[in-house]
């Protein structure tokens, strides 16, 4: 009986712990709605990527194979990344047809990922820690860089990794593996990730075999990916990521490129949220797959700290923080206890803030203007199931319901919609309507430009 009231105990412990971070996550999920939606209203979005995303999810929708003439009207898109995660989404976009449906549910994604690194601090450091935590992980820069360029496949799985991390320290290893498993479907490169998680659970008896059962699966998913699936849906028949701007051979990392100033700024960065606690847990190991690739390449877009790369990092980093606060408890004796903790969770909350206020710097949400205005009045003399020409950034507004592509593509359409001194207008067919920088032009065949600059 006394075990059973203990456990009885425990268990409304965690669920009284559960409110303040189903609260926090909720919170979360209005502001990452709300910033994501402002900065599409004010034309911040872009083809590259939530038009690429939008048509893919459309075309799911309507029971095809993913493509997109945003990115290559030819190109399945399963053939340059494996993301069938997407298909998701499909009977959402059925009924709510426009990109603000993906941007709105990367937005839930990220906020639920929210709700059990906040459980599970509150549950191993007490209420304050754990709520301040994870409103630092809510405030992470690795997330909001990816709320901040539109939409990306990632989004599935950044909850994906935070739950399975919980359960996995909650010492609940079927559960984390059962919930680690989805991320083959979400991008090839995590398979490999789960095989790190394979690999941790491998290193305790009790788990072994079925850490070098996930080990083997989440390797073999990646390969299968890699070499077979992804090319046999590529136009070019091989996997585009392994060649130019691919992965560096092994040699110039030995010569000392894969740690270049710019890529040890990117390790200190993540690091740095965390005041570098996280290096306690053996969690951190989860890093080494995505950190490999991106470190590896010589594109620069990888590893600059600026775009989505870094959000399926957060959960893993924070997870660890956690974890690592929980290891280093035992050491607290006595009053000092009641000192360090608070201490630690202050600078913790103090470098956040500040890695926060420094990324929101860069990306506000923007406002609205009288090219936005003139951008919506144009937009809606398009006609649905046309084919349209015009900028990355009016793009993702169209997406939804017409074939668009951009300027730069020179592709002959229907519709040409953009800024009147672009460079790359081609001034053809009739001029319907010019208003403010903006004007819209209609193909008629006859190749008239109709209009002086």
């Amino acid at each position: 009986m006394l075990l059973v009231a203990r456990s009885l105990a425990a268990v409304a412990d965690r669920r009284a712990r559960a409110w303040p971070s189903g609260i926090l996550a909720g919170g979360f999920a209005a502001a990452y709605s709300w910033f994501a939606l402002q900065r599409h209203r004010a034309y911040r979005s872009g083809g590259f990527d939530l038009g690429i995303f939008d048509q893919a999810v459309r075309s799911y929708a309507h029971g095809r194979l993913p493509v997109s003439t945003v990115r290559d009207p030819q190109l399945i898109l399963l053939g340059d990344h494996f993301h069938p995660i997407l298909i998701v989404l499909a009977p959402f976009y059925r009924l709510f047809p426009a990109a603000e449906t993906l941007l709105i549910a990367q937005a839930l994604l990220f906020a639920v990922s929210v709700f059990p690194i906040t459980r599970l601090a509150c549950t191993t450091l007490g209420t304050r820690a754990g709520l301040v935590i994870g409103t630092c992980y809510g405030l992470s820069w690795g997330l909001l860089n990816a709320i901040t360029f539109d939409f990306h496949e990632i989004a599935f799985a950044v909850p994906l990794i935070a739950f399975a991390l919980t359960e996995f320290l909650y010492g609940r290893p079927g559960r984390a593996v059962a919930i680690a498993a989805p991320l083959v479907l979400v991008k090839e490169d995590l398979g490999l990730t789960l095989a790190v998680l394979g690999l941790l659970l491998a290193l305790r008896p009790a788990t072994r075999q079925l850490g070098l059962l996930t080990a083997a699966g989440g390797t073999a998913a990646s390969l299968l990916s890699v070499f077979v699936v992804i090319p046999a849906f590529s136009a070019y028949g091989n996997y585009r990521y392994l060649g130019a701007g691919g992965l560096k051979p092994p040699e110039a990392a030995l010569a000392g490129d894969f740690l270049s100033p710019g890529k040890l700024h990117l390790v200190l960065l993540l690091l740095l949220p965390s005041l570098f606690l996280a290096l306690r847990s053996p969690l951190t190991l989860l890093l080494l797959p995505t950190l490999a690739w991106r470190l590896g390449s010589t594109y620069i877009l990888y590893w600059i700290p600026t775009f989505h790369y870094d959000a399926v990092l957060m959960p893993i980093l924070f997870c660890a923080l956690v974890h690592s606060l929980t290891l280093l408890r035992p050491h607290w004796i006595g009053r000092r206890r009641r000192v360090v903790q608070p201490a630690i969770v202050t600078a913790l909350a103090a470098a956040c803030v500040t890695l926060f206020l420094q990324s929101s710097a860069a990306h506000g949400p923007g406002h609205r203007t009288a090219f936005t205005a003139a951008a919506d009045r144009l937009i809606a003399k398009i006609p649905d199931g046309a084919t349209v020409s015009t900028t990355d950034t009016i793009a993702p507004h169209l997406t939804s319901r017409t074939d668009v592509y951009l300027l730069k593509a020179n592709r002959a359409t229907e519709w040409t919609l953009a800024p009147y001194d672009s460079p790359e207008l081609r001034l053809r067919g009739e001029v319907v309507v010019r208003d403010g920088d903006l004007v819209l032009m209609r193909d008629t065949g006859k190749g008239c430009p109709c209009l002086s600059r």
